[in-house]
């Protein structure tokens, strides 16, 4: 008997369809740090960073579609990537964790001085992300 339990959406919170993601570039130097703090000066506006090292611009904002009790009211024509979400993925049914996030000025100049400055920020090259998938 398989002791895996059946992955659903019965009982969650929607947390997928409460923001819209976009991977960004990695910021390089001190000038594209000044786009993070841009970003972040906006309301319901976060940047994270994965496990992988990708940086991400989040906006916190729930779709149109969603109802009070957390189910598509547009089901039938949900777009593409609401279709093939993958329930391995879902932070629901998972122990997601960031490498960092950042929601404030105050947030991105601790890591420039936490992190950036001391040499241990991260710049993934296509070898890192090669290799991370092997694994």
């Amino acid at each position: 008997m398989d002791d895996k339990k059946i992955k659903t959406c019965e009982n969650c919170n929607a947390d997928c369809c409460r923001y819209i993601a976009m991977e960004i570039d990695v910021p390089e130097n001190l000038d594209d740090f000044e786009n993070i703090k841009w970003y972040v000066c906006h309301k319901d506006v976060r940047i994270y960073v994965e496990e992988d090292y990708s940086w991400n611009l989040e906006f916190i904002t729930p779709c149109k579609w969603l109802s009070e009790g957390n189910c598509c009211t547009n089901y039938s024509r949900r777009p593409e990537i609401c279709k093939e979400y993958n329930y391995d993925e879902c932070t629901f049914h998972n122990n997601y964790k960031e490498k960092y996030s950042f929601e404030s000025i105050e947030d991105v100049e601790k890591y420039i001085k936490n992190v950036f400055n001391k040499g241990e920020h991260v710049i993934p090259d296509e070898d890192y992300e090669e290799n991370e998938e092997k694994h």
